[in-house]
């Protein structure tokens, strides 16, 4: 007669085990996707050269420009800070823009970096926006939204 009370109380006991690893599991995706989520940048405004610009392309971060090469980048580019009222508040980052080609095509993402979520590494991918309009058209620079 004992054992047939221990029985279902030990079929209990492993449901009640396996619930909890089930929660414990599902709790630890749903913070990890939280977690993700948080790192992501969606509808961040970057500026681009008309030709590295293409609607709606993939691209990857390789390497992000450190300060004194930001530095020799504007000056050559914008010298006299007619388009970059304050370069320093920029990151230049290379990225590898997937145009169907094996090896992709780079170029140069400018971002405004006064935004403290801001969290670009190399090694993050993103894409461009389908809309773009001209930020400087005298020197072909686009802006357009990202999503990194």
């Amino acid at each position: 007669m004992t054992d047939g009370i221990r029985k279902p109380a030990g079929d209990s006991r492993r449901t009640v085990i396996k619930k909890g690893a089930l929660a414990a599991t599902a709790f630890t995706v749903g913070a990890g996707a939280t977690a993700t989520a948080v790192a992501a940048v969606n509808g961040e405004v970057a500026v681009l050269h008309g030709s590295d610009y293409s609607p709606g392309a993939d691209f990857d971060i390789l390497t992000q420009f450190g300060t004194r090469t930001r530095d020799d980048f504007f000056e050559r580019y914008d010298e006299d800070e007619d388009v970059f009222t304050d370069p320093s508040d920029w990151e230049v980052y290379v990225i590898r823009i997937d145009i169907g080609e094996s090896e992709g095509e780079l170029g140069h993402l400018l971002i405004d970096d006064d935004d403290d979520d801001l969290d670009v590494e190399p090694g993050d991918s993103g894409s461009m926006d389908e809309i773009a309009s001209f930020r400087n058209p005298e020197w072909n620079l686009v802006e357009t939204e990202v999503d990194i």
